[in-house]
C-alpha cells in the first residue's frame, strides 16, 4: 500500500465516522468499522485473488443483511476500485441499494456521494500509478540505451585503436623491408667493394690502413642497420593478427579464435603461432575433427594457449603416446621443446568424447609481473 492510498482511506474512514450520527442507532458500528477496515487492507495487501474476491464478499454480504456494514461502504469502494474487474469494481452498489431502505434517504445519498469519491480517487491513483509505471519503463529503457551505447563506443574505439595499431605495424614492417632491401643491400655492396679494394692495393699498407677503417665503419654500419631491421620487425609482429590469419588459412571451416592478451613478448608470440599452425595442422591431417577452437589467454602470472577439436579417437589421439623417436610424434616433440625453451609446459591429449586438445602455459618474466 502506497502513501497516498493510505491517506485516502484515512479520509473516506473519517468521513464514515462522522456519518454515523445519520445511521440507525446500533450496537454494530464498531465492528462494522473493524470489519470495514478488515477487508480494505485485505484487498490492499493480499496477491492471492481468492483471497481479496473471499473477503469482499464477505464484507459486501454482510453490508446487505447489516445496515451497520453499509455506512462504510466506501472503504471497500475504494479498496475494489483498485481491482481489474469492472464488476468487481462495481460490487459496492447492490450491498448500498439493498441498505437503503434501512439507512433512509439521506445517508444513502451522502454514502452513495461518499462511494463515488471513492472510486474517483481510487481511479485516480491508478491513473498515477500507470504514469509512474511508464516513467520507470521509460527511465529504464533510457539507461539500457545508455550503456548500449557506451558498450558500442567502446567496442568501436577498441576497434579504432587496433585497426590503427594493425597500420602502424603494417606501416614499420614496410619501412623495415625498404631498409633491408635498399639500404642494407647498398652497405653490403660498399663492404665489398671496399674488400676488393683491400685486395688491389695489398703492397700499400697506408692505403689498407685507411681502407680497414672504412671497412669497420661499413660493418659498424651494417650491425646497426640488422638490429634496426631486426626492432622494427619484432614490433610490427601482432600476435592476434597472425593467428586470425593461421586460423583462417587452416582449412577448417569451423575453426576459431578467442584472444584475450596484450603485449604478448614476441619469443611466446613466434612459439604460440608455432603452436597452432602445427596443432591444427594434424588436426586437418591427422582428425574427422569439423570445429576446432583456439584460444590465447594472459593471466597474471603466465600466458595460456589452448587447442581444442571435436574429433573423435584416431591417429591423432594416439600421437601423444607415441614416441618421438618412432617418427610419428616429432611434431608434438617439436611443440614441446619449443614451450620448453620458454620455461613453460605443454599437454597433449585426447578426451573421449570432447576431442584432442594441445594445453600450454608460458610464464611470464619477472620484470613482467
Amino acid at each position: 500500500m502506497n502513501r497516498e492510498r493510505a491517506i485516502d482511506q484515512i479520509i473516506l474512514a473519517a468521513l464514515c465516522l462522522a456519518s454515523l450520527p445519520f445511521a440507525p442507532p446500533s450496537d454494530m458500528h464498531a465492528v462494522a468499522f473493524l470489519a470495514a477496515v478488515a477487508a480494505a487492507c485485505c484487498l490492499d495487501v493480499a496477491s492471492s485473488a481468492p483471497v481479496r474476491f473471499a473477503a469482499a464478499g464477505a464484507y459486501l454480504a454482510a453490508a446487505c443483511a447489516l445496515p451497520s456494514f453499509a455506512s462504510f461502504l466506501p472503504l471497500a469502494a475504494h479498496a475494489l476500485g483498485f481491482e481489474r474487474s469492472r464488476l468487481a469494481r462495481a460490487a459496492w452498489i447492490a450491498p448500498l441499494a439493498a441498505s437503503a431502505r434501512s439507512l433512509g434517504m439521506p445517508l444513502t445519498v451522502l454514502l452513495l456521494a461518499l462511494c463515488v469519491a471513492a472510486c474517483l480517487m481510487a481511479w485516480r491513483e491508478r491513473r498515477a500509478e500507470g504514469e509512474r509505471a511508464r516513467s520507470r519503463a521509460l527511465r529504464d529503457s533510457l539507461q539500457e540505451r545508455s550503456l548500449s551505447l557506451a558498450r558500442k563506443n567502446r567496442d568501436l574505439m577498441a576497434s579504432h585503436d587496433y585497426e590503427v595499431r594493425l597500420a602502424t605495424l603494417a606501416e614499420r614492417a614496410r619501412i623495415a623491408r625498404e631498409i633491408h632491401d635498399n639500404v642494407g643491400h647498398l652497405l653490403t655492396r660498399s663492404v665489398l667493394q671496399v674488400e676488393a679494394l683491400q685486395v688491389v692495393h695489398a703492397e700499400d699498407e697506408q692505403v689498407r690502413a685507411d681502407l680497414a677503417r672504412v671497412g669497420a665503419t661499413l660493418h659498424e654500419a651494417m650491425d646497426t642497420v640488422r638490429k634496426s631491421v631486426h626492432d622494427l620487425h619484432d614490433d610490427a609482429f601482432d600476435l592476434r593478427s597472425r593467428l586470425e590469419s593461421v586460423v583462417g588459412a587452416c582449412g577448417l571451416p569451423g575453426a576459431r579464435l578467442s584472444f584475450d592478451a596484450r603485449d604478448v613478448p614476441v619469443p611466446v608470440a613466434y612459439c604460440f603461432v608455432a603452436l597452432v599452425r602445427e596443432a591444427l595442422s594434424n588436426v586437418v591431417r591427422h582428425s574427422d575433427a569439423a570445429r576446432a577452437d583456439v584460444s590465447v589467454v594472459e593471466y597474471p602470472a603466465f600466458y595460456q594457449l589452448v587447442v581444442q577439436d571435436d574429433g573423435s579417437a584416431g591417429e591423432v589421439a594416439t600421437m601423444a603416446a607415441v614416441p618421438a623417436v618412432e617418427g610419428s610424434g616429432l611434431g608434438l616433440k617439436s611443440m614441446e621443446e619449443r614451450v620448453a625453451a620458454l620455461g613453460g609446459r605443454l599437454r597433449a591429449e585426447y578426451r573421449a568424447g570432447r576431442g584432442f586438445r594441445v594445453f600450454a602455459i608460458v610464464p611470464k618474466e619477472e620484470k613482467s609481473l
